[in-house]
């Protein structure tokens, strides 16, 4: 499922580069990369550290109403049980209250596929919703959250699900450049198989990043 996910990624961020390559029709979008200098907490015996991630992203909206999106977040979790938390989500997005580029509320469904423990991984539904409001300037701020409510179980856990919320600011300094730099956080909830405890993860910190919009 990971390769698909990321192999679809793959097309949609090069079907982006080619709309900015040739700025022609009913699309907008954006496509960049970021770093997320975040701390890294789970009930396990070394499961609280400062952690790097780098993380990809794309999105692309047809006529200002349907759009899609990709992710990829690459986290190197090495000194932890989990070794990683490489995360991938793609999906479709519809605006239900648009008036105008930067200013809309949006609701999504799609798929989500996470990095566990002993190289196994886990995917499922992933639900999103989006809030942006546009200053009057080349600025917007913006608020996001996501909820996958049944992941896949593993052969270590069963009854995961994740959260995650988002909020930052958007700039554009010059033409087709973007810059972004907020706060994001993400939550995974599981039950061990073996001793049927509950546990968890939670991974929050502040990001910046920048890439290209058109």
């Amino acid at each position: 499922m990971k390769n698909k996910i990321a192999t679809t990624l793959a097309l949609v961020l090069g079907f982006l580069q080619w709309q900015l390559a040739h700025a022609l029709g009913p699309l907008d979008g954006e496509a960049g990369v970021a770093f997320w200098s975040n701390h890294f907490e789970a009930d396990i015996s070394n499961g609280d550290l400062d952690v790097g991630t780098t993380l990809a992203h794309g999105e692309v909206w047809l006529f200002n109403e349907w759009g899609v999106r990709g992710a990829y977040y690459d986290s190197d979790l090495e000194e932890s049980e989990f070794s990683n938390q490489n995360r991938t989500q793609l999906e479709v997005r519809k605006r239900f209250l648009s008036l105008g580029d930067n200013n809309f509320l949006a609701f999504g469904a799609g798929l989500e596929n996470i990095a566990l423990k002993s190289g196994q991984e886990s995917d499922g539904l992933r639900f999103s919703a989006e809030a942006r409001l546009g200053l009057p300037s080349t600025v917007f701020l913006y608020g996001k959250a996501a909820w996958s409510p049944a992941l896949q179980s593993t052969s270590e856990f069963d009854d995961i699900s994740s959260r995650e919320m988002e909020v930052g600011a958007h700039f554009t300094p010059a033409p087709f450049v973007s810059l972004r730099l907020g706060y994001l956080q993400y939550e995974l909830d599981y039950r061990s198989v073996a001793s049927g405890g509950g546990g968890g993860t939670t991974s929050s910190g502040f990001f910046i990043g920048a890439g290209v919009h058109w």
